[in-house]
């Protein structure tokens, strides 16, 4: 079958998270960054769960910024003080490493699906984010694994404590109910048709917009289909314009963000492109996917929009464990 890998990886999910809720990765990086400023530096998926951890450290007053590892050649004189945190699968992205050689950081987390690697072995701090081998091109299992492990290192820096263990094991287990129940057939008739649109747009406010650009990625990476991630709000000033019935449009929506998300949906609904909702409801939309707790309802936002482009991918003809033009370093992390 195509995308087997990757469906198989899909579906080990969850139980990595429990892995996750029972180990200490969150409080040793929320230890190595505490009061320091942070630079999280990354590629592909790896900067997008990046820039979604320099959100969250942000919301809680600290300063932080993502930083594609190709753009730091022209864009690193400010982070000569700053902690680095280094996002990687493999541990051996060229790119990451050289942006590291650059920017000389006084103080190296790695945090990487591969603990020995060259990433690693320059590290400071090395934290495995314990998803066990991907084989699959398109990265399931490392991401989420970071997304959590950034997201509750966060939360242990702020006030708040409702990511913990509990919430962590709880959302596992409210995923894994959903991807053994028929919500996954919902999303495979979902992805059928919108592997016959011409484009797709995801949009995203608030922890919604990396999410969005990430499930883009997945798509061009798993279906070959034209799609990018937008700001809900941004996306108003200009971007509608190339809406119309050969579109689909995908709104990431919590109840914080329901209003900026619903203002695309609608006017992309107005013109006749197909519509649908990750994470909430807006009414007269497609759901997609589980909803789950706030505390780490962005773990379910991408394990839809996974899902989303393998099934898209399926109605292609795509075999996404090996998508054209792209490889894999695979690591060495156990099962």
């Amino acid at each position: 079958m195509l995308g087997q890998h990757f469906e198989r990886e899909i579906r080990e999910q969850p139980a990595v998270w429990r892995r996750i809720a029972e180990s200490g990765k969150a409080l040793q990086l929320a230890g190595a960054i505490r009061g320091r400023d942070v630079v999280l530096l990354g590629s592909g998926s790896s900067l997008f769960m990046a820039l979604l951890g320099a959100l969250a450290l942000r919301r809680r007053g600290i300063r932080a910024h993502a930083l594609a590892a190709t753009e730091a050649p022209l864009d690193h004189a400010a982070y000569a003080a700053a902690a680095v945190v280094a996002c990687s699968q493999s541990g051996e992205s060229e790119d990451l490493l050289e942006a590291l050689d650059i920017l000389k950081p006084r103080l190296l987390v790695a945090l990487t699906n591969n603990a020995r690697s060259k990433l690693g072995d320059r590290a400071t701090t090395v934290i495995d984010v314990n998803a066990g081998k991907e084989v699959a091109v398109p990265a399931s299992k490392s991401v989420t694994s970071t997304a959590a492990i950034l997201l509750w290192a966060a939360e242990l820096l702020g006030t708040k404590r409702a990511r913990n263990a509990r919430t962590l094991c709880e959302t596992a287990d409210a995923v894994d109910a959903w991807l053994k129940s028929s919500g996954v057939a919902d999303v495979r008739t979902a992805a059928a048709q919108i592997a016959r649109q011409r484009s797709i747009i995801i949009v995203g406010t608030g922890y919604g917009l990396p999410i969005a650009y990430e499930a883009a990625l997945k798509m061009k990476e798993a279906s070959y289909l034209h799609a990018e991630g937008f700001s809900a709000g941004e996306f108003r000033h200009g971007s509608a314009a190339i809406l119309d019935a050969s579109c689909a449009l995908v709104g990431i929506v919590d109840e914080v963000s329901r209003r900026v998300v619903e203002r695309p949906i609608r006017t992309a609904f107005a013109v006749g492109s197909s519509c649908y909702t990750v994470g909430g409801a807006i009414e007269g939309i497609p759901l997609l996917g589980p909803v789950v707790g706030e505390a780490f309802n962005t773990l379910a936002w991408l394990v839809t929009a996974q899902v989303v482009a393998l099934q898209a991918g399926r109605a292609r003809g795509v075999d996404s464990d090996a998508p054209r033009g792209q490889s894999k370093v695979l690591g060495t992390a156990a099962p």
